[in-house]
C-alpha cells in the first residue's frame, strides 16, 4: 500500500522538517487517491499537508505535496503547466474517458495526422467523472447516480504533442499542456479512451526528482517566481504584514538568504505581503 510505504520510508529520515514544512515530490502509484497520499504524509511527518493538483486513482506520477506552513503556497503551484505520458485505446470511447467507464459506440481510428493536429488552444468538454461542480455537486457523484448533465467546455492549451508510439488501435502520446487540461478529454476528442496515464512533470518539477523521504525547502517550491532579497528591517516589516518599497510584476518571492519570508505583490508603488510564512 502506498500509505504504509510512505510512513515506513519517512521513519528513516535523517532530518525532520521544521514547522515551516516544505515541498515533497511524490511518485504516486496507480491505485491510491491523491487524498490517501496526502493523509499518509501528514501522519508520517506530523504536519498538516495538502496537494497542489490532484491525480485520479487510475493515474500515476508526480504529485506535489506541501507540508506545514508551506501549504499556504499551493495557490502559486496549481496553475503550473503539466506534462503527461498516456496510452490511448483509439476507436472506442467510454463514459469516463478511461478504463473504469462503460464502453460507448465505436469510432473511426484516428490517424497520425488527426492526432498531430490536436495542438494549440482547444475547447474540450470536462469529463463527466471529474471533480468539477455542477449545480453545487461534484460531477462524478452525479455520474455515479446515472444523472445525465451537459458538461461545460474548458479552454486548454496543448503546448506540445509527440506521438511516442502509433500501433492502432493503441497510441502512446507525450503531452505538455496547460493547467486544468483533462487528458481523458483529449483521448475522447480523438475517439478513444485512456488506458494508462502518468504525470511526468509539473512546471519546473520532474518525476525524476521524486522522493517521499526528502522535504524541499519552501523557497524551492516557488523557485519559478522572481525573487526579491530583503534586509533585516524589510524582513521585520514583511513578517508583520507591512509593505516595503519596490515594484514587481505579479507574485514575487521575498527572501532573506535561503529563507522564504513571504510571497508579495506590488500595488504599483510598493510590494505588499500576500502570503506570509515567517
Amino acid at each position: 500500500m502506498c500509505g504504509s510505504r510512505i510512513v515506513s520510508e519517512a521513519a528513516r529520515l535523517s532530518a525532520e522538517p521544521g514547522t515551516e514544512g516544505g515541498l515533497v515530490l511524490v511518485d504516486k502509484p496507480v491505485g491510491p487517491s491523491s487524498f490517501a497520499v496526502v493523509k499518509s504524509l501528514r501522519a508520517a511527518y506530523g504536519l498538516k499537508a495538502g496537494h497542489a493538483g490532484t491525480l485520479d486513482p487510475f493515474a500515476s506520477g508526480l504529485l506535489l505535496v506541501l507540508l506545514g506552513r508551506a501549504t499556504r503556497l499551493a495557490r502559486y503551484l496549481v496553475g503550473l503547466d503539466k506534462r503527461y505520458e498516456t496510452e490511448i485505446r483509439l476507436g472506442s470511447r467510454t463514459t469516463t474517458g478511461d478504463l473504469e467507464g462503460d464502453e460507448l459506440e465505436g469510432t473511426e481510428i484516428a490517424t497520425r495526422k488527426q492526432i498531430e493536429a490536436l495542438r494549440g488552444p482547444v475547447e474540450l468538454p470536462v469529463p463527466a467523472a471529474s471533480a468539477v461542480k455542477i449545480a453545487g455537486e461534484r460531477a462524478y457523484r452525479l455520474h455515479r447516480r446515472g444523472v445525465a448533465v451537459e458538461m461545460p467546455l474548458r479552454l486548454s492549451t496543448i503546448h506540445s504533442l509527440e506521438i511516442v508510439r502509433y500501433e492502432p488501435p493503441r497510441a502512446v502520446l507525450a503531452l505538455h499542456v496547460s493547467s486544468g487540461t483533462y487528458v481523458r478529454a483529449i483521448a475522447d476528442a480523438l475517439g478513444g479512451h485512456c488506458v494508462a496515464l502518468r504525470r511526468t512533470g509539473v512546471g519546473p518539477f520532474s518525476i525524476d526528482a521524486a522522493s517521499e523521504t526528502r522535504v524541499l525547502p519552501p523557497l524551492t517550491a516557488v523557485s519559478f517566481l522572481p525573487r526579491r532579497d530583503l534586509d533585516a528591517e524589510e524582513r521585520r516589516l514583511i513578517a508583520t504584514g507591512r509593505e516595503i518599497e519596490g515594484v514587481a510584476e505579479g507574485p514575487v518571492a521575498l527572501t532573506l538568504g535561503p529563507e522564504l519570508v513571504a510571497i508579495g505583490r506590488s500595488n504599483g508603488k510598493a510590494i505588499r505581503p500576500e502570503t506570509v510564512l515567517a
